[in-house]
C-alpha cells in the first residue's frame, strides 16, 4: 500500500531535455532545428559566417507539400563577419500531428523540411489517449530519452512492466481487464512520472 500511495502522490520531475529535430543544413546555413517548448514549437537556425540573403519566410505544413507562411523576418538575414542566430516561436502548432517546417531564405531557395512533433498536455505533462480499449499515453517533453514503464492495477499488484525510449506509447498492450490502473515510468536519469486511467 506504501508503494501505491508513492506512485498516487508523487511526481519527480527533473530537468526537462526537449526531444530536438533537424533539418539538413541549407548551403546558408550552419544548423536549422526545432523542438515542443510547452504549447509551443520552438525554432533555431544559424547563418554560416559571411552569409546573406534578403528576407526569411517560416512556413508550416502537415503532409510537407502544402506549405503555409506563418512567420517573416524581413531584411538582410545574417552577418558578413560572424555566425548569426534567429528564432521563431510557432504558438498555434498543429495539435497531435508532426509540423513541418521549412525556411525560404530571400532568393535562394528552400532548407530541407524540419519535422517537429506537437503533443498537447496538460499540467501533469501528459496526456491519455483512449481508442477503444487500448490507452496511449503523450509525454512532451521527456526528462530523459529511455526508462521503464510500470503498471499496476488499484490494489497495487504489478501487471505490466516493459522498457520504452518514446515520447508516445501504449500502456495498455498487456493489459485485457477493464478497470483502472496506475502508471509509473522512471527514466534513465531516476526522474519519474506518474499517473492513472481507465481501460473500458
Amino acid at each position: 500500500m506504501k508503494l501505491l500511495n508513492k506512485i498516487l502522490f508523487s511526481s519527480i520531475f527533473l530537468m526537462i531535455l526537449p526531444f530536438l529535430a533537424w533539418a539538413q543544413s541549407h548551403p546558408l546555413l550552419q544548423d536549422f532545428s526545432g523542438f515542443q517548448q510547452g504549447e509551443s514549437v520552438f525554432l533555431r537556425w544559424t547563418f554560416r559566417s559571411g552569409s546573406l540573403c534578403e528576407g526569411t519566410r517560416i512556413e508550416r505544413s502537415q503532409d510537407g507539400m502544402i506549405f503555409t507562411e506563418i512567420g517573416e523576418i524581413p531584411g538582410i538575414c545574417g552577418s558578413p563577419e560572424v555566425a548569426f542566430t534567429y528564432t521563431f516561436t510557432d504558438s498555434t502548432p498543429l495539435s497531435y500531428a508532426s509540423n513541418i517546417y521549412r525556411l525560404e531564405l530571400g532568393n535562394t531557395g528552400f532548407t530541407t523540411n524540419l519535422q517537429v512533433e506537437y503533443i498537447a498536455v496538460g499540467d501533469e505533462g501528459y496526456s491519455l489517449l483512449s481508442t477503444g480499449n487500448e490507452v496511449e499515453l503523450l509525454i512532451a517533453n521527456p526528462p530523459a530519452r529511455n526508462g521503464v514503464a510500470q503498471v499496476f492495477d488499484i490494489s497495487g499488484s504489478l501487471v505490466s512492466e516493459f522498457s520504452f525510449n518514446n515520447r508516445r506509447f501504449l500502456l495498455t498492450e498487456k493489459i485485457f481487464r477493464s478497470g483502472v490502473y496506475i502508471f509509473r515510468l522512471r527514466y534513465e536519469n531516476n526522474a519519474v512520472v506518474s499517473g492513472k486511467f481507465v481501460r473500458l
